[in-house]
């Protein structure tokens, strides 16, 4: 298995797969995240993952809201909608302008260039139970409703997942 930490969480993929941190490569940090002239740079999803044996590339983000309440304006669709956008702008140069062989790039491209299927993840977690310091105050199913409506062009079938409905994707997550 590989371990790889994204905040909070520790995921686990199997060890065939080509599993990166996104917003970690060279060609991301040094080119897109703090452009110069680009009020807030481009955020990036979390994870990049690529499954060799059904050529299925997922883009991964992951939100923890056990321990500490949203603080954010936007609402978690709209946040999930910019990352996975911005994440496409990044990798059309990064498959043909990193030259990195560091922090995974490489592997990033021999997946992208690979795939033949894209999967969309919404790792959303909330408290288990609804209380008044840790409410659970977004439903999963209405914000995978709202981004398989937006993202269908690219995954009609995007999953927002938590703790519960883990089971639906190859890896875990704790």
């Amino acid at each position: 298995m590989q371990d790889i930490s994204v905040d909070s969480r520790r995921f686990h993929f199997p060890d065939n797969w080509l599993v990166m941190k996104y917003d970690d490569t060279p060609f991301y940090q040094n080119h897109l995240k703090n452009k110069k002239g680009w009020k807030p740079g481009l955020k990036g999803v979390d994870l990049a993952a690529y499954d060799p044996s059904d050529r299925t590339l997922y883009l991964i983000e992951s939100k923890d809201y056990r321990a500490h309440r949203r603080k954010k304006e936007t609402s978690p669709e709209r946040e999930f909608f910019d990352k996975v956008i911005n994440t496409f702008t990044g990798i059309v140069p990064t498959m043909f302008c990193s030259i990195s062989a560091l922090n995974g790039e490489n592997e990033l491209r021999q997946g992208i260039q690979n795939a033949e299927k894209l999967r969309l993840i919404y790792q959303f977690e909330q408290p288990a139970k609804h209380s008044k310091l840790f409410p659970r105050v977004f439903n999963p199913d209405e914000i995978q409703r709202k981004l398989r409506q937006e993202l269908k062009c690219f995954d009609p079938h995007v999953l927002v997942i938590e703790a519960a409905t883990q089971a639906k994707v190859s890896w875990t997550a704790d």
